[in-house]
């Protein structure tokens, strides 16, 4: 049989589901170790609600099955008939799982919804730690809908089982019943119009608070009592309020004028027994209530609140009421706070609110709803509005020659003013499609929780891991990018950067290790660091590494830093680990990390103290589509180059400087002794050096940060790229040291960019 389905609908629907699954393991964790967190059980809750909802739409019987098990044992932990634990957190981790994996096969083929054999076992570990359901409540008749959901999923006939026929005849006899009492109070009593479950608004304002007076006013109506003197105060002054919110409503005013004569009466118990006073205001108070719009809460009131609500005691009482062992309503009673009455009454509207809460559960938990965009066009999109930068900066080159040959000021006035306002409207552009394209790190840093919890697990080793910075925003594809380094050097730090507890416990240290994870950004770049509290990395052993395996003579060693020493690792085949773990191994695969994050233009720094941790910092551009920089075009030989302004300190003509050394190959500035290279030497090495001859005409370029300084010929202008990558057939581009892309001018020719970090670390 073909299996029809909306591919794309169902393509959406796995994407947003494999988000939200992702968007709850960190909870997890978080949840074992504050198990009465009710907002975090919450947030856990929802999206497994909305996976066996939405599933079932798509005929995924076998998600929609596990994760309504799994919505049930969240269920029990949230109403506290569970306790959360160790043992809890796993199951549903590992719930969470099979859901995905799931996921993924729905992706490849939605026709298969067979359950795989471990994920049978698993649904019987999770029945094993369901507690037995609560019977004689209304909890009962929603168990029972979806037990019966799950029945007929199951293929069953309802009537080859004689107990399900005769339990749903008993219902009807009591759902007639129902209908007969329901219809009878309909007759007897005017409907209210006032929901203490919905919040009550006049355009933006929130009268909630004056319209529950109104209710409260109404239930003494129905009552027939009389009201009391701090009711009466209570619903003068929101009679008044609302009154004047309505002023101008010429078709309540009527009404609102009888109302403010009426409210005399309220605390006279022969008016408020009288059907002509009780009919009449009732009526008034649901037309004036009927003025505003209803918007329904969610959730469910506890039996404290609603106490309180009926104005029956006060939250002192409640409050004294919790400290006790006994359930609140019957230490109320037993205090003579409430009559058995008025508990009975609060329990009826507490079981009221429990029903519509669930019967509104999918209503309440829509989210907010997006488009997805294929990332390819969302490329071409930011293609073109590159493509309009390149065309915008051809209109100021045509503008400079007509300044040349026609010299018409006043058109070269308009036209200034054109390219001013396309210039505005292209940034607005740009802003807007690079905002599209971030994303928080959050979603990326939410799945690393996991990772430690299990390799901590597996290693022995007590670690309380941190995460900070989650709201960094950071372009989606080079998140997707820098995964595979964080996860490596996160594995790198739980098992050879933290001792062992006793290890640790040895060395003063507390036994539980402590490593963190933190982004933080800039206009420019997104900065994650990685710190933990271990060992750290020896530096004379990475000397002694390095002269082992050949890397480097003892001479050259011996002009480096610590840090350059422990940088050593990045080196590709460098391992100063002697026995490597299966995890990992500090140093092996560490020239991986680092080749995976010249791939998104990134770096990696790490800094390191024996006894007290290491820390590795990676910087990464905050995009890589449409890179618009502001840049200096500087002429060398016959070339030009564009240099990112942001790596430049300053420029100062070569007249007023004063070389240093013999070769005049260095400068001093600002306090630094900085390296002068030739740019266009360092390109053309054959190229005759003007270091030697004079070079009063020259300019030199300060990066103070990267300790050289550029000395070019001379500045042509200042102005906005579009920086580009090399694409296909021009591969071996990339390969050239100290460039990182090009950029296109305004007369059609192609200018390359410079990348002064490679060119400081590979000039002679």
């Amino acid at each position: 049989m073909e299996y029809d389905v909306d591919l794309d609908a169902l393509q959406g629907f796995i994407d947003e589901s494999n988000d939200s699954l992702q968007g709850i393991e960190a909870d997890f964790i978080v949840l074992e170790d504050d198990p009465g967190n009710a907002e975090i059980i919450n947030r856990i809750f929802r999206p497994i609600h909305s996976l066996k909802g939405n599933s079932g739409f798509f005929g995924l019987t076998n998600i929609n099955k596990f994760s309504h098990r799994l919505e049930n044992l969240l269920d029990a932990c949230r109403k506290g008939e569970i306790i959360i634990n160790k043992k809890i957190i796993d199951i549903l981790l590992k719930g969470v799982e099979y859901l995905q994996a799931m996921l993924d096969r729905a992706q490849k083929n939605p026709a298969e919804v067979a359950f795989l054999n471990e994920e049978k076992d698993f649904l019987a570990q999770v029945e094993a730690v369901q507690p037995i359901a609560a019977t004689g409540s209304i909890q009962s008749v929603i168990t029972l809908e979806h037990l019966l959901h799950e029945f007929l999923n199951l293929g069953q006939n309802i009537q080859s089982h004689p107990l399900i026929p005769g339990l749903l005849d008993q219902i009807e006899k009591a759902n007639i019943d129902l209908q007969t009492i329901i219809a009878a109070k309909k007759q007897k009593e005017t409907k209210s119009a006032f929901s203490p479950d919905s919040q009550y608004f006049l355009g933006d304002r929130d009268f909630s608070s004056q319209l529950a007076q109104f209710g409260l006013v109404l239930n003494f109506l129905n009552e027939r009592k009389p009201a009391g003197k701090e009711l009466l105060l209570a619903f003068a002054q929101a009679l008044t309020q609302v009154s004047e919110a309505l002023q101008g409503n010429e078709t309540i005013a009527d009404e609102l004028g009888e109302l403010f004569s009426m409210r005399n009466f309220l605390d006279d118990a022969l008016m408020m027994a009288s059907d002509e006073y009780n009919t009449l205001c009732r009526n008034l108070l649901n037309s004036v209530i009927g003025c505003f719009e209803a918007r329904s809460k969610s959730g469910t009131a506890r039996l404290g609140e609603i106490l309180m609500e009926q104005q029956l005691v006060s939250k002192t009482q409640i409050s004294a009421a919790l400290s006790q062992q006994k359930k609140i309503g019957e230490l109320l009673i037993e205090q003579g706070a409430i009559r058995e009455n008025d508990l009975k009454k609060a329990l009826e509207i507490q079981n009221k609110r429990a029903l519509d809460a669930h019967l509104n559960e999918n209503k309440n938990n829509e989210q907010t709803k997006t488009i997805r965009i294929d990332q390819a066009r969302l490329d071409n999109f930011a293609d073109s509005v590159g493509g309009l930068y390149i065309s915008l900066d051809s209109l100021n080159f045509l503008k400079k020659q007509m300044e040349t040959t026609l010299g018409n000021f006043k058109l070269n006035t308009k036209l200034d003013g054109v390219i001013h306002s396309l210039d505005e409207q292209l940034e607005k552009l740009h802003s807007n499609i690079m905002s599209i394209r971030r994303v928080p790190v959050k979603s990326l840093f939410q799945r690393f929780p996991k990772v430690v919890r299990q390799l901590s697990t597996s290693l022995c080793k007590e670690v309380r891991f941190t995460i900070s910075g989650e709201e960094t925003v950071i372009d989606k594809d080079l998140l997707e990018k820098i995964e595979n380094p964080l996860v490596h050097i996160l594995r790198n730090s739980l098992d050879h950067g933290l001792e062992a507890p006793d290890e640790r416990k040895k060395a003063g240290k507390p036994e539980q290790g402590c490593l963190t994870l933190h982004a933080r950004a800039d206009e420019n770049n997104v900065y994650i660091i990685i710190e933990d509290d271990g060992q750290g990395i020896n530096p004379r052993k990475m000397k002694e590494v390095a002269i082992k395996k050949g890397f480097m003579t003892a001479e050259e060693l011996q002009r480096l830093s610590d840090r350059e020493l422990i940088n050593l690792i990045f080196r590709p085949g460098f391992s100063s680990v002697e026995k490597i773990s299966e995890v990992s191994g500090r140093g092996v695969g560490m020239d991986v990390v680092m080749s995976g994050l010249k791939e998104c233009n990134g770096a990696i720094q790490l800094d390191s103290t024996v006894g007290k941790g290491t820390t590795v910092s990676l910087t990464v551009p905050l995009t890589k589509t449409l890179v618009t920089k502001d840049a200096m075009l500087a002429e060398s030989g016959k070339e030009i180059y564009a240099i990112p302004s942001d790596e430049i300190t300053t420029v100062i003509e070569t007249e007023n400087i004063i070389p240093l050394l013999a070769e005049n190959s260095c400068i001093a500035y600002d306090g630094a002794i900085l390296r002068l290279i030739e740019l266009n030497t360092f390109f053309y090495p054959k190229a005759s050096s003007s270091l030697t001859e004079t070079t009063k005409k020259k300019v030199v370029v300060v990066c103070k940060p990267y300790g050289v300084c550029l000395l070019v010929d001379g500045i042509q202008s200042h102005q906005k790229i579009v920086a580009k990558e090399f694409g296909k057939g021009y591969q071996k581009l990339k390969k050239i040291d100290g460039i990182r892309g090009y950029t296109i001018m305004g007369n059609d020719d192609i200018v390359l960019i410079a990348d002064i970090k490679e060119i400081a670390e590979h000039a002679l």
